[in-house]
């Protein structure tokens, strides 16, 4: 009764074939997870030039968002204080990678883990504030770029003197609970004491900030021009400040040609969406195996000039021709 006709006996070898190939088959059908990139966004846009910069560099290393990569939005409607649970819940998920995309979120990574690679894009001295040890070398789970924006500050107030000759006064219009636009203050402070111009320093809080009392000190204080001091509160109010400075008739200078595109007169700085571009290689390395601390710290290789012309014209300012020239168009 028990034993099998002999047409019907399978060698034991087979069967242990059979066996390997189906758990191959199963192997095969579970696929390996897509690495993961968190990239926190200031305001509530499915999308933004910086995020599209990053996108393309990591495309140019044939990374296909959603294909073989996965890009971990999170979307800071709430402003600054929306960052750090954001960065909590990448480190508790466990990224890959988390993008340092301003310097909140860098310092909330930088005390929430110490293993996941954190590629940052730096506006302040990442060495002064703590972030690495050196551009050379690093240390620890941090790498990436310093923008230098608060390093062009004077460069800023000088092209504003260019373009107004007879300006006396200006104005600094910063977020004072942000960390790198304190740091800013004193560049402008000191830039404006070389240029021996009047500095009037104007706070913003958020995550609601009162703009139209700000413009009126500003009238007050008769300013002749305003410096914008960007950071993520101020991105998210940028089109209500220079609709504001429009309707005042007051020139702005911004650090960002991103602000010059919503509105503002003109800017001077890194190309932003050029570092975003480059950080995909720093993604890729990591992905590959390579240390954040053997990755040097990078500074920008793109600075841009940038006008809106429009906005001149509204305002009733007349865009000297050799600043014109310069433009980065």
């Amino acid at each position: 009764m028990g034993i099998i006709p002999v047409r019907y006996q399978i060698p034991v070898l087979s069967i242990f074939f059979l066996f390997g190939v189906s758990h191959f088959a199963d192997a095969q059908k579970t696929p390996k997870p897509l690495p993961r990139i968190g990239f926190i966004l200031s305001a509530g846009n499915p999308s933004s030039p910086l995020l599209d910069a990053f996108r393309v560099g990591l495309r140019e290393l044939g990374y296909i968002d959603g294909q073989n990569i996965l890009i971990e939005r999170r979307y800071a409607k709430g402003g600054l204080d929306w960052m750090a649970p954001f960065v909590r819940e990448f480190v508790h998920q466990k990224v890959d990678v988390i993008m340092g995309v301003n310097n909140v979120v860098i310092r909330a990574a930088k005390e929430a883990t110490k293993t996941i690679p954190i590629v940052m894009i730096s506006s302040i001295d990442p060495v002064a504030a703590g972030y690495v040890k050196s551009f050379a070398n690093p240390g620890g789970n941090i790498t990436g770029f310093a923008a230098l924006v608060r390093d062009l500050s004077a460069k800023r107030v000088e092209l504003l003197k260019e373009l107004l000759p007879k300006v006396s006064r200006i104005g600094v219009l910063w977020d004072a609970d942000g960390p790198g636009p304190k740091i800013a203050l004193k560049e402008y402070e000191r830039a404006a004491q070389d240029f021996k111009l009047e500095l009037h320093s104007f706070e913003l809080r958020g995550p609601d900030p009162n703009l139209a009392s700000a413009f009126q000190a500003l009238k007050t204080a008769h300013a002749d021009a305003l410096i914008v001091v960007g950071n993520p509160l101020v991105a998210q109010v940028s089109k209500q400040i220079f609709d504001l400075a429009t309707k005042h008739r007051l020139p702005t200078m911004a650090e960002d040609r991103l602000y010059v595109d919503t509105g503002g007169l003109i800017s001077y700085g890194a190309n932003v969406a050029d570092l975003y571009r480059r950080a995909a290689t720093y993604v890729d390395k990591l992905l590959k195996g390579a240390k954040p601390t053997d990755l040097p710290v990078e500074e920008p290789k793109k600075f841009e000039l940038a006008i809106n012309h429009k906005t001149a014209k509204q305002i009733g300012v007349a865009i000297p021709p050799a600043l014109s020239a310069r433009e980065d168009r």
